[in-house]
């Protein structure tokens, strides 16, 4: 909403009941509509869309979450009749936000990724005994999906037996995998430096308009998390396989690529595509490319604005999340002072703080020290 209000666009943000949506707080919107329930039940929203068709034609409709992807490669066709929608097709989509298709299709064009197993039975899962290695993960194809019905990512599995009994049970005794579970290995080393990301713009024609590289530096929860303190750096190694990768797929629109750095064989290994606008867009607004705005003059205005360079060693920091880890989770994170303090005395954008639009700064600390009240067994008033 930021990026897009910064240049004088306003939003209107559709969310579900059960969504923290906290962008609906911001200055640059300029209305907020609920639609309860639309997230199980995605034809509700279907129909709010099309009733709405007329009075918003020509509208420019973006998702913010994986089931939004989701919902507007699946409807696309019905959608594109009054909205512009700038998410491909479900066969293209499916092919991302579906780690398993993903990676194969992958290795099909020489991209490194980690070593998964998907077996569907038990015989299978004890075929595959010999060649796991441990810890390693168990974790969905389908993330947004096991997301929504677990609140967590993934498992770190010790042993095979914890491996078989945790399989069995998310599966039904391998009756029903819903969420495409696979069996990955873990790439040794700190995520703070090894994890690094390529996000992109890709008009419909093939051309990315712009592009930039980041490093991920901590992450909520350690280790397995989504970023929270993140640095611009120019990162070559990924640029282009990353580019190839994206044109192989077919993709076009915004999309962030995660890799990480496997030292064993120095090689960025392929974790996944987020094929939607992401957490850090303030990182690259901050670094000169404003990647909504890039594809809103494309698709709205058929403007091309292309972007390729950007201010390196700028960081961007989830404040609450990294004040909340630097206390919890010191010991496991093993930074030293120093390491926790850096990002904050250089050039540094913040995710949500803004002091010219600062409502959603303090509803996400209401929101959570609301929360914990309540866990203690208090009640907010």
């Amino acid at each position: 909403m930021r990026a897009l209000g910064k240049r004088g666009v306003r939003s209107i943000v559709i969310y579900d009941r059960e969504s923290e949506e906290i962008g609906r707080y911001s200055r640059y919107v300029a209305d907020r509509i609920e639609v309860p329930c639309f997230i199980e039940q995605p034809e509700r929203l279907l129909v709010y869309l099309l009733e709405k068709g007329r009075k918003w034609s020509g509208t420019l409709v973006i998702p913010t979450k994986d089931y939004g992807v989701e919902f507007l490669a699946r409807y696309r066709d019905i959608l594109s009749r009054y909205y512009i929608i700038p998410t491909p097709g479900l066969d293209v989509i499916e092919g991302i936000l579906d780690k398993n298709v993903l990676y194969e299709n992958a290795r099909r064009v020489g991209i490194a990724v980690p070593e998964a197993f998907r077996p569907r039975s038990l015989q299978e899962l004890y075929g595959f005994r010999d060649r796991i290695t441990f810890p390693c993960l168990l974790k969905p194809g389908r993330a947004h999906v096991f997301i929504r019905r677990f609140g967590f990512k993934m498992f770190e599995i010790e042993c095979f037996e914890q491996l078989a009994g945790v399989y069995r049970e998310i599966t039904g005794n391998f009756t029903c995998d819903p969420f495409g579970m696979m069996v990955c290995e873990i790439i040794p080393g700190p995520d703070s430096r090894q994890m690094v990301q390529f996000a992109s713009y890709i008009d419909r024609s093939g051309e990315i308009l712009a592009s930039m590289t980041s490093r991920k530096m901590r992450q909520d929860p350690p280790r397995y998390g989504q970023g929270r303190v993140t640095k611009s750096e120019k990162i070559t190694d990924v640029d282009e396989q990353s580019r190839r990768l994206l044109t192989e797929l077919g993709y076009h629109g915004f999309s962030e690529i995660e890799w990480k750095y496997d030292p064993r064989d120095g090689r960025y290994k392929l974790i996944e595509i987020n094929p939607r606008f992401i957490f850090y867009t303030a990182l690259c607004v901050s670094c000169g490319i404003n990647f909504p705005y890039i594809q809103y003059a494309d698709l709205v205005r058929h403007e091309k604005i292309r972007a390729h360079s950007f201010k390196e060693n700028v960081y961007w920091v989830h404040l609450y999340k990294d004040l909340l880890h630097m206390v919890l989770n010191h010991a496991v994170e093993r930074l030293s002072p120093w390491e926790y303090l850096r990002p904050y005395l250089g050039r540094m954008s913040f995710a949500i703080f803004d002091p010219r639009d600062p409502r959603p700064f303090f509803e996400e600390w209401r929101e959570h020290v609301g929360n914990m009240l309540r866990r203690r067994g208090c009640v907010l008033r």
